[in-house]
């Protein structure tokens, strides 16, 4: 489905076809792309290792902790020069090395963080590299561009087998409306718990927030 497929489907359902609108289309469209975030969050649904803006990461002598694209929800390998890295946590490094912050090398493992707040998400490396090179990962993302009312001939980046389904989040959205003729907090409901369903429970934001904390100074690149 495309954005006039969806727009069209939207306005029959919801018995808005005639103008005025009681929900305008770049109103649906932007319901559309949450519906697309939320299941990707969710459902991690986009698996992503070849993108180069996403999945290539230039290393610096002299730096461990880089800047993701803002699209990654999880790092599921890296790999450097063939070889993948292990996954690792602060905690972990803490109770077996003392000195890991300061050690130089080759990197063997990595910690990822996910964004938090104005911070992007990161990839930590361990030792710190001593010299240029580049590292590989494989990710699950969002989007890497919202879909829009004015190219409605675009589709949502995910399986068109999802598309039919991520309908209930814009209809959730579309029904909490703050307008006396829209605002229906029961269907609202009733729409999220069909889309949980599909897509599952978002994940948990005090694990999100454990799993996120000391970060390191960041090398950011410009996309």
């Amino acid at each position: 489905m495309n954005v006039a497929d969806f727009l069209a489907a939207f306005r029959a359902d919801l018995q808005d076809e005639e103008q005025p609108y009681l929900w305008s289309d770049q109103e649906l469209v932007r319901y559309l792309n949450a519906a697309v975030q939320e299941a990707n969050e969710r459902a991690l649904l986009t698996e992503d290792r070849s993108t180069p803006a996403v999945c290539v990461i230039p290393l610096q002598a002299g730096v461990a902790t880089y800047a993701l694209h803002p699209s990654v929800l999880q790092v599921k390998r890296v790999t450097l020069r063939g070889r993948p890295l292990d996954e690792t946590s602060i905690e972990s490094l803490d109770c077996e090395y003392r000195d890991w912050e300061s050690r130089n090398g080759h990197p063997r493992r990595f910690i990822f963080a996910q964004a938090s707040g104005s911070m992007p998400p990161q990839l930590r490396l361990v030792s710190t590299p001593v010299a240029a090179d580049v590292v590989n990962l494989t990710v699950y993302r969002g989007a890497l561009k919202p879909l829009c009312e004015d190219r409605d001939t675009e589709k949502p980046e995910l399986p068109v087998r999802f598309h039919e389904q991520l309908k209930d989040w814009v209809y959730r959205c579309a029904y909490l409306k703050q307008d006396a003729e829209t605002l229906d907090k029961a269907k609202a409901a009733d729409f999220e718990a069909i889309f949980v369903g599909n897509f599952g429970q978002r994940p948990d934001a005090n694990v999100q927030r454990k799993q996120r904390d000391r970060r390191s100074p960041i090398v950011r690149f410009t996309w």
